[in-house]
């Protein structure tokens, strides 16, 4: 029997290093390994080059089975290019001029400010691939949310819609976009009611959906971001250190962050006056586009005498080694009851302490509540920050080899393939190639 075939519509993809890639990259390879032919659509990485950054290494971390269809972005991207060779009269005489009107003709075919661009070269391309050879299922991975408008593409297969965020609302400040009754309201109400699943990253983003859009309830199924083991992967040895290094590893949102309260608290914690007793290591990008905002920058400098420091980004397979080199984390993440960050469960993997950095209503904190080694700043003054980095620096001077031990095997309960598992089998039903049919090791076969 065929293997059934996934149409998997995801705008950012490796070697993009845009946000949710590994959530994109861990489902793309789920599906391979249950089975399935795999073609991911997804945007020329040149777009990326020029503006949030390449890592090409990510790429041995795709399945060799998938293939990958890039298209055009259409434009989509255009806003955020820099290159003044290839700027119109229009964007250097009048640039709000050429922007606007950008956004104006991008919402034409969808309600997305210029990302609605790209729903009919990549509509074309879906269709295209449906030609080439039927697809059995489709799935569109949003945001942007115009993948989902591509999804709509191929009359007659059923598709699954994956909210990496929500549409309808912020999700750091609440604040709704639009009203359920409103055209786009209408417009996502459609898309859910003909949808075959639907999935969020966690139940506070899902709560609020079944509310907005009683009738698609039945088809919503939470399916948490976890962890990729990437080489090198494994537990720690246990050791007593009085002067332990703290690493961050991410995108730092530092606008919605409390990036500045933590380096108070850090200066409190491990400062001069505190005869500067630790080192904190942070690596990723300063900001979601790569730049490096001037104020960030001073911080860091400013900090340096106190342990502190950037080391730059790091790609997606030297991330164990990283982690290896640690003694404990610091998550830092925007405020919003709906944010659980892409991190968290990277972080439990680890077996790693965690100093918790956020808002405690963060929908992290269901996830952190029963970490053996969690050590959250019960609130974000600089003087509860500095408490729960000096309770990890007291943990980490004699530590529990027991509680180690526990925190090591809490955490590899978040692996994203077992996560991933039983809706990938539900999802072979629905598209009509249930495991009972195929012949024995079938669907094991790479």
């Amino acid at each position: 029997m065929n293997r059934p075939h996934l149409l998997y519509i995801a705008y950012s993809f490796p070697p993009s290093t845009a946000s949710s890639v590994y959530r994109c990259t861990a489902v793309a390879n789920a599906f391979a390994a249950d089975g399935w032919d795999v073609t991911v659509l997804t945007v020329d990485p040149t777009v990326w080059s020029e503006i949030a950054g390449l890592d090409e290494k990510l790429l041995e971390s795709v399945d060799p089975q998938v293939h990958i269809v890039p298209v055009t972005d259409g434009g989509a991207e255009d806003p955020a290019r820099g290159d003044l060779r290839t700027f119109s009269r229009l964007r250097v005489a009048a640039p709000y001029v050429w922007k606007e009107l950008r956004r104006r003709r991008s919402r034409r075919d969808f309600p997305e400010n210029f990302h609605g661009a790209w729903l009919k070269p990549a509509g074309r391309a879906a269709r295209d691939i449906h030609a080439d050879k039927p697809v059995d299922l489709v799935m569109a991975s949003a945001n942007p949310y115009v993948s989902f408008a591509v999804a709509q593409a191929l009359d007659g297969v059923p598709y699954v819609m994956d909210y990496r965020d929500a549409w309808a609302f912020n999700t750091i400040s609440g604040v709704e976009d639009f009203a359920p009754d409103s055209p786009t309201g209408r417009l996502e109400a459609g898309y859910l009611d003909r949808a075959a699943q639907i999935w969020f990253v966690n139940e506070q983003i899902r709560s609020e959906y079944s509310l907005r859009y009683p009738s698609a309830v039945g088809k919503m199924r939470v399916v948490a971001n976890g962890f990729d083991p990437q080489p090198g992967h494994g537990p720690r040895t246990v050791r007593a250190t009085q002067r332990p290094r703290f690493g961050y590893l991410g995108t730092l949102q530092y606008v919605n962050m409390p990036l500045e309260p933590f380096l108070e608290g850090w200066d409190v914690a491990f400062g001069a006056a505190a005869r500067g007793r630790a080192d904190g290591i942070f690596r990723g990008k300063l900001s979601p586009s790569g730049a490096a905002p001037a104020e960030v920058l001073a911080a860091f400098g400013s900090a340096a005498g106190n342990g502190l420091r950037y080391d730059g980004p790091i790609s997606k397979r030297d991330v164990a080694g990283f982690y290896g080199s640690l003694d404990a984390l610091i998550l830092l993440l925007s405020s919003g009851k709906f944010v659980t960050g892409g991190k968290t469960a990277e972080y439990l993997a680890t077996g790693l302490p965690i100093v918790s950095v956020h808002d405690l209503g963060n929908a992290a904190t269901d996830l952190l509540r029963d970490y053996p080694l969690w050590f959250p700043a019960r609130d974000l003054t600089p003087e509860g920050i500095s408490a729960a980095l000096q309770e990890c620096a007291n943990a980490l001077q004699s530590p529990d080899t027991a509680r180690w031990q526990a925190a090591w095997e809490y955490g590899q309960q978040f692996d994203r393939a077992a996560i991933l598992a039983p809706v990938i089998a539900e999802l072979r039903e629905i598209a009509g190639h249930s495991k009972a049919e195929l012949p024995t090791g079938t669907g094991d076969m790479q």
